[in-house]
């Protein structure tokens, strides 16, 4: 249970990256907020993400486009903020298609179509641009030091519906991604399982993504450390790692980085992307009260959590 102290002015449900920008956004705004989560942060789903800068299993594309674009921006100024846990990475993504759909290009910054001398076979097309990537074990608590710098708190509290906190705040905005199935009733959302494989950093491995109807393959620098992955397993709620799959995603790494071949496995990671037709950013009036709906990102919750978060700090304010 929270301890005493000043009463919240909002009310954040959930403490991944999207509840922690939110309430960050709300704290900018000069709102005391407390942050409510029953998960300890090595438990979330944000703690599993690759966190790089890309649009993923997250509709509709329009407002996609908007919210990523400024994600891109707050993302890459805090790059120039050490302790953010966020730096710019050179990333080289390939296509099965020689006329990629670049939707969410605008969004992004400069985009270099690679010469066809350039494009790693089978591909048949490949760009080069640079985008933000999240260190998740440094931004993470970074954004909640900066929810307690603006006067807001977290705390540990699992909630059985909204109204518990609506009992204690007006003003709540709802974050809890694939929990909301439960305290919404939300039978849209659907878990799609992401597994990575964490590896020991190799000198001269840059951030690769490759776009294709099959397995999804990446690789993403992060500090000391490369993240490999991955996997998109739609309905399927296992949280152990499954070495079938660590096996799949390194022999598939290896066949396209040569020089990942002989890595050293540090850790395998899962975790279950909160998945629905449309991401839920929507207001909703209970008695006197008002909710603000924020979840259902999909794999994009690092790419969509700034522009999200200032949309939901409007729907509730306004």
């Amino acid at each position: 249970m929270p301890t005493a102290g000043p009463a919240p002015q909002v009310i954040v449900v959930g403490a991944g990256v999207i509840g922690l920008t939110t309430a960050c956004v709300l704290g900018e705004r000069g709102l005391r907020v407390e942050v409510w989560s029953r998960d300890e942060p090595h438990d979330l789903v944000s703690a599993v993400a690759g966190a790089i800068w890309y649009p993923f299993l997250a509709e509709p594309r329009q407002r996609v486009l908007g919210w990523s674009a400024t994600t891109f921006r707050r993302l890459s100024a805090l790059a120039a903020v050490p302790a953010a846990g966020v730096h710019l990475q050179t990333v080289t993504e390939v296509f099965s298609t020689a006329t990629p759909d670049l939707w969410w290009a605008s969004a992004a910054g400069a985009i270099e179509p690679l010469p066809a001398a350039q494009v790693p076979p089978p591909h048949r097309a490949a760009i080069r641009l640079v985008v933000p990537v999240c260190a998740t074990p440094r931004h993470l608590p970074w954004l909640r030091t900066m929810v307690e710098q603006r006067g807001g708190r977290c705390v540990s509290r699992e909630l059985r519906s909204l109204d518990e906190a609506l009992a204690v705040c007006p003003r709540v905005v709802n974050c809890t991604g694939l929990g909301a199935r439960e305290l919404c009733g939300d039978a849209t959302l659907q878990p799609v399982r992401g597994q990575v494989v964490v590896v020991e950093r190799i000198a001269g491995v840059d951030a690769l993504i490759e776009d294709g109807p099959g397995q999804p393959f990446y690789v993403i620098p992060r500090g000391d450390e490369l993240v490999l992955g991955g996997t998109a397993q739609a309905g399927d709620e296992r949280l152990l790692p499954d070495p079938h799959d660590t096996a799949a995603i390194t022999a598939g790494i290896a066949a396209r980085v040569p020089a990942l071949r002989d890595v050293v496995v540090r850790r395998v990671k899962v975790g279950l992307r909160p998945c629905r037709p449309t991401v839920r950013l929507e207001a909703e009036t209970r008695g006197s009260g008002r909710v603000v709906h924020n979840y259902g990102h999909g794999g994009s919750g690092y790419t969509l959590a700034w522009g999200c978060a200032e949309e939901a700090a409007a729907l509730l304010t306004g």
